[in-house]
């Protein structure tokens, strides 16, 4: 029998767009979640004189209630009782305990450096060779 693979816990970095914040700078909202995947890979790619090499995070949640598209989440009135992803979101595996604002976030992040990811693409309702996931990340 497989060991579940959903073991992780992971803390999420909302970032709620200025604009949509109403205000001056961005505002960061801190959710954790538990029972996700949460893997690195590599990618190669060539030009004409060089390979080139890197490095990609992918985070995987199954179905949960506290998910909502960007679109929907920045309206709530009690966000921070969901989670969403957007480009530009950090994601930490393990659990942050600081407060996160505008002013801390890239020191908090500089902190847990190994354990970070940048979310660059997000989809939902993925479902690939039968496995039901509702969210995958990929980021650096």
């Amino acid at each position: 029998m497989l060991e579940n693979i959903y073991k992780e816990t992971v803390t999420i970095l909302n970032r709620l767009r200025r604009d949509d914040a109403h205000g001056q700078k961005d505002v960061w909202y801190k959710t954790v979640v538990e029972d996700v995947v949460w893997y690195t890979d590599s990618a190669r790619s060539a030009g004409s004189h060089d390979v080139f090499i890197g490095s990609y995070i992918t985070i995987l949640f199954p179905f949960n209630e506290k998910y909502l598209p960007y679109m929907e989440w920045k309206d709530k009135l009690d966000r921070e009782n969901y989670f969403t992803a957007s480009n530009g979101d950090y994601i930490v595996k393990g659990i942050v305990t600081e407060d996160v604002t505008p002013d801390n976030v890239v020191q908090v992040m500089n902190k847990y450096r190994e354990d970070v990811c940048l979310v660059r693409h997000h989809n939902d309702k993925h479902n690939r060779f039968g496995a039901r996931v509702q969210l995958k990340i990929q980021g650096v």
